[in-house]
């Protein structure tokens, strides 16, 4: 029996004996946004025992007279092709009367089918390199006993430019079909057929500094035990800059009466993602991003929120049970911190997916799974916290070229669990969500344990002139000498790292509530340099190092240089390495090069 079919619903086959069993379909819709779906897979799993007694009291049970085809019905015929005659796969959404929609899937670019009789608004999308594109937008009237037709023959992308370059915002809607429908083409907040959130940004100061705040917990639409309107109050009586509320597959709380305050700045926010392949941070989305099942629809997500003015980051990237496998080459920041530093056990790299586990000469090549097998140092394993190995899994992307925000949450989902430990700080121009969503895109954060944790700078001087020239997420340019200066305050008699393509470059006991170190490098090669600050554990828990406060990188990289200061000393430094010095040798990257992703964006 063929259990597959071109629209999307939940099949059951019917057996005797009460055996039932689900195809694969939609599983549903989120409690909070009950015009979403959400698509998964269900394994037909049924043992070959059971069929056949499934077959055997069928043949023996009277046989039904096949019902007659729904006299409501009516056909509809799709063919998407480009100019040149060539088929092209895609989707077509068929939005009527009903809140959930009808969905075509096309993957040779032509179907026939039939669906009940209506009037619909269909959403037309191609496939380009498995991201759905809407082409078209077109009015479909379906009656019983007839066929409607939904042709499209796309002009844009057969040429020399790709159809992505018919997108200027990036919101995955070519702009010809975001005039005819009235939204707006160069903002990828108004798409055709995705209702714009709600979005009310306050500015609550207009000063320029360090900003902190909760990045990660539940209220009660998530499975914790607060209401948004409580969360909220710890968050004030706590006296934090800024609020996240992350429930999972949901942006309830921002739309609860609840969510607002005259003095922490509300930033609409969710969990998305799953157990099975990991989980995300969003924050500021301005349309609600659905789940997807495919790497490459789940890069173009990324690419979404930031367009959109938000920030896609990784959640607990090495929790046990949930840990990331989504194999994404770009994201905004990296959730190294989630609960006590040392209170979640390691990741074992038996959790991942087997394809996790290659290696290329001998060497773990995907970061993730790196991380797992760091826990377990000369045999003995533990050896490193679940956070440890966050730390790890993100000192090994940036070595590989990604540039993202380091973060941290309290996950708290009671009011047994405090707020804003760890906390993130955010340097940002103002205290609004605008003002915190930027300073998070630009990488300006450090984490601390809490809110009485250290406090950190970490800055560099271009130059070595007594300017300081950029701070964390900010870029110094190769072959110029460069002074760096880490500052801690609230942390005597713990240790100060620098860490150099995340290992220790140097190490320095805190003498001092205001103490800092500066040394000077002239970086010859892409590096990136961050500080923190470490001590021995209290108590015996998972890791061998207790981490109390780091900060997001700074790097050092090949930049444009229009200062004739900066040129002049380029050439000096270029001179000085022709005639002498061996070649400088930096410590070697996790994995043997940059990870080469199935698929790129």
């Amino acid at each position: 029996m063929n259990c597959k079919s071109n629209i999307k619903h939940v099949t059951t086959i019917l057996i005797p004996a009460g055996l039932t069993c689900s195809a694969a379909g939609w599983s549903g819709r989120t409690s909070a946004h009950p015009a979403r779906t959400i698509r998964r897979r269900y394994p037909l799993n049924i043992s070959r025992t059971w069929i056949a007694l499934a077959l055997f009291l069928a043949a023996a049970m009277p046989v039904a007279a096949a019902p007659p085809s729904n006299p409501a019905n009516g056909e509809i015929q799709v063919d998407l092709t480009d100019v040149l005659g060539h088929d092209l796969a895609g989707r077509v959404d068929l939005q009527g009367v009903e809140k959930e929609p009808i969905v075509l899937e096309i993957p040779q670019g032509h179907l026939k089918t039939n669906v009940p009789a209506a009037k619909y608004k269909a959403y037309v999308y191609v496939y380009v390199l498995g991201v759905p594109v809407l082409v078209d937008v077109k009015n479909a009237k379906v009656q019983a006993g007839a066929t409607e037709f939904i042709l499209v023959n796309l002009l844009e992308g057969s040429g020399q430019r790709a159809l992505f370059d018919f997108d200027q915002d990036c919101d995955f809607a070519l702009d010809r079909v975001e005039i005819a429908e009235g939204t707006n083409p160069a903002d990828a907040s108004s798409i055709p057929g995705k209702p714009a959130l709600p979005f009310e940004d306050h500015v609550l100061a207009k000063e320029e500094k360090w900003y902190r705040g909760e990045l990660h917990c539940q209220s009660s639409y998530g499975g914790g035990k607060e209401s948004v309107a409580d969360l909220v109050a710890r968050a004030e009586k706590l006296g934090l800059d800024f609020l996240a509320i992350t429930d999972r597959n949901t942006l309830a709380a921002s739309q609860d009466a609840g969510f607002k305050s005259k003095s922490v700045v509300l930033i609409p926010a969710m969990e998305w993602g799953s157990d099975e392949r990991g989980v995300a941070l969003l924050y500021g989305p301005r349309t609600f991003p659905e789940f997807v099942d495919s790497t490459p629809q789940a890069q173009a997500l990324v690419d979404l929120v930031q367009a959109q003015g938000g920030f896609f980051g990784v959640a607990h990237p090495c929790f046990p049970g949930k840990p990331w496998q989504w194999g994404l080459s770009y994201v905004n920041g990296i959730e190294v911190w989630c609960r006590d530093w040392s209170s979640v056990p390691p990741l074992s790299i038996n959790q991942l997916s087997e394809d996790l586990g290659e290696r290329r000469d001998g060497k773990l090549v995907h970061s993730v799974a790196y991380a797992a097998a760091s826990a377990i140092v000369r045999g003995q394993p533990n050896q490193l916290s679940a956070n440890g190995q966050a730390c790890v899994f993100y000192d090994a992307e940036l070595v590989r070229g990604l540039k993202a925000a380091a973060i941290g949450g309290s996950g708290s989902a009671s009011p047994a669990v405090p707020l804003a430990s760890p906390v993130t700080y955010v340097y940002a121009t103002e205290k609004s969500v605008r003002g915190i969503l930027d300073g998070l895109r630009r990488g300006r954060t450090y984490v601390s344990s809490g809110l009485k944790g250290p406090r950190m700078r970490f800055s560099a001087d271009i130059l070595s002139d007594k300017k300081m020239d950029v701070g964390v997420g900010g870029t110094v340019p190769l072959g110029v000498p460069t002074t760096f200066e880490a500052a801690v305050d609230g942390a005597e008699g713990k240790e100060l790292q620098i860490l150099l393509n995340g290992r220790p470059l140097i190490s320095k006991q805190i003498e001092s509530n205001g103490f800092a170190i500066t040394f000077e490098d002239t970086p010859a090669t892409y590096a990136v340099y961050r500080a923190r600050v470490v001590g021995r554990p209290q108590e015996v828990r998972f890791g061998n190092l207790e981490v109390y406060a780091m900060t997001s990188p700074i790097y050092a990289q090949e930049v444009e240089v229009k200062d004739e200061k900066i040129k002049e000393a380029k050439e000096r430094t270029k001179k000085k390495l022709m005639q002498s010095a061996p070649e400088v040798q930096l410590p070697q990257s996790p994995g043997p090069g940059e990870i080469k992703p199935k698929w790129k964006f």
